[in-house]
């Protein structure tokens, strides 16, 4: 067994250095460190993006960008990856925040973002699409639609699907590699929701009010479902169903192989907000008049708990098996309980964080 000491020989095994505990020793004496806290990502319109630990919401890091950020996040098992309204997108060191790299587009950065083992892929208002090296920031590809960038990023072994606004209005999938077109489906409106996949179909939203299925390997439409207003919350899928949120009020489950409603409920306000599904519930925020987070029976929709927020409550929604982690308008990122709603903690940042929010 290694002794518990450093390679002067003091013993400083569950010292703290930089704030992080010692595990071990290296046989030439180089501290191990624990595994530092698990954490919660969040961005917000402060210019920050926040890490904070799950268990108590207490700040761990944050890095300063020069402006709103309302982009996706996501994370690996090194950096959180994310962009901003000062037209870069940026890969974070995840155990300090500090800056590994930056990538400047030619505009804001509010799509949403999808990571892989060799690339981040991400879109930007200039109307392009950009694969990034993780390692070095460096451009892999870019792709141009012509219009803003918007929608949510999905991403399989073969390609990059993703959503462009008016003036294209176009779901595309894209050749993972390098970039090409394999196909698009043109909508009409602008491409507004989170995208989901599964082996079969792609699942968007828009705002001509409907949510499609197209197949994934050619992008015809399976299926349309309409809603009574702009779709542009996330979209989630499980095995047997499509949830999506409307600017109708409505939180929708539809049958994944036809576009049939299951169920509907009414939250009485936009729904802005991401969407997560569990075994047992759809979890969903709405905006204005009710300014809720809300759980819903996954069977039937029916309400299992809501949470007031103190204004819209439309950021991305993150769920672990004890708390569903999500933010406001009120400048607040909350953890409530899974099982009943009740607040486990809250942070407050200096803005509304109504963008990204990843585990």
């Amino acid at each position: 067994m290694i002794p518990p000491i450093s390679i002067d020989g003091t013993d400083i095994t569950g010292a703290t250095i930089d704030g992080v505990e010692v595990d071990e020793i290296t046989v030439d004496g180089t501290p191990v460190f624990s595994a530092g806290p698990d954490l919660v990502f969040a961005g917000s319109s402060d210019n920050n993006v926040y890490a904070l630990d799950i268990t108590d919401g207490s700040e761990f890091w944050s890095f300063t960008t020069g402006s709103f950020i309302t982009s996706g996040i996501a994370v690996d098992d090194t950096a959180v990856y994310f962009g901003s309204n000062d037209d870069e997108f940026y890969a974070i060191d995840i155990s300090d925040g500090s800056e590994l790299w930056s990538f400047s587009t030619g505009d804001r950065v509010g799509s949403g973002v999808a990571v892989d083992d060799s690339a981040v892929y991400a879109g930007s208002d200039e109307g392009n699409v950009y694969a990034i090296d993780i390692t070095d920031g460096s451009e892999i590809w870019s792709f141009s639609t012509g219009a803003d960038i918007d929608s949510g990023i999905a991403i399989d072994d073969t390609a990059v699907y993703v959503g462009s606004s008016f003036g294209d209005a176009k779901v595309y999938a894209l050749d993972i590699t390098d970039g090409s077109e394999i196909w698009s489906f043109t909508i009409g409106q602008s491409v507004t929701s989170g995208i989901a996949i599964d082996d079969t179909a792609v699942y968007a939203g828009a705002a001509d009010s409907e949510i499609y299925a197209l197949d994934i390997t050619d992008g015809s439409e399976i299926w349309s479902f309409t809603t009574g207003g702009t779709v542009k919350s996330g979209i989630a899928i499980d095995d047997t169903a499509v949830y999506a949120g409307s600017d109708d009020d409505n939180v929708y489950a539809l049958d994944i192989s036809d576009g049939s409603e299951i169920w509907s409920f009414s939250t009485g306000a936009d729904i802005d907000s991401g969407i997560a599904v569990d075994d047992t519930a759809v979890y969903v925020g709405s905006s204005f008049d009710t300014d809720k987070y809300f759980a819903l029976d996954i069977t039937d929709g029916s309400e299992i708990w809501s949470f007031s927020t103190g204004d819209r409550a439309r950021s991305d929604i993150a769920i672990d098996d004890v708390a569903v982690y999500a933010g406001s308008d009120d400048d607040n990122v909350y953890a409530l309980d899974i099982t009943d709603g009740s607040e486990i903690w809250s942070f407050l940042t200096g803005d509304r964080v109504s963008g990204g929010l990843s585990l």
